[in-house]
């Protein structure tokens, strides 16, 4: 195992990405929001270095992102993330880790009845989180979400 090394660069890049544990940021979001937090400049070019490392050591991990071409990582901590589903709302972006018995359940009964292997760590069920489907709910009490009748509820 390689060894690992804690700059304080490192783990300046780590508290920030623990603090925020369900949003998922671009280098360019981390670099922006870091600066702004503590006053410090951050190089791209080291929290990129920083970040494929935290990648390799599994307390971050890098998804393509669903609206740019970039890629956009987040803290998973070292938790096992290829075990369990993931829950993205698409309104704040925010990611959950499902990390229940019925995500468990849902895998096995998908392999034994299904033949069929999911990389689980990839997958990403989209929706709304309760924030923000409480925040639509309130907004258009009367238009149900998806609502194609061309009416004017």
């Amino acid at each position: 195992m390689a060894r690992v090394y804690k700059t304080a660069g490192r783990q300046r890049l780590l508290d920030f990405l623990e603090s925020s544990p369900d949003r998922q940021f671009t280098v360019e979001e981390l670099c922006a929001e870091m600066d702004r937090q503590d006053g410090e400049t951050s190089r791209k070019s080291t929290v990129y270095r920083h970040l494929s490392k935290l990648c390799d050591e599994g307390l971050a991990r890098k998804y393509r992102s669903d609206t740019q071409s970039a890629y956009v990582y987040q803290y998973v901590g070292l938790g096992d993330c290829c075990h369990h589903f993931h829950l993205k709302c698409v309104t704040c972006g925010q990611l959950v880790h499902l990390e229940c018995a019925v995500s468990e359940e849902l895998l096995s009964h998908i392999a034994d009845h299904h033949g069929f292997e999911v990389d689980s760590g990839r997958s990403i069920l989209y929706g709304l989180c309760e924030a923000c489907a409480s925040l639509e709910k309130k907004q258009t009490p009367t238009h149900p979400r998806g609502c194609t009748c061309g009416h004017h509820h």
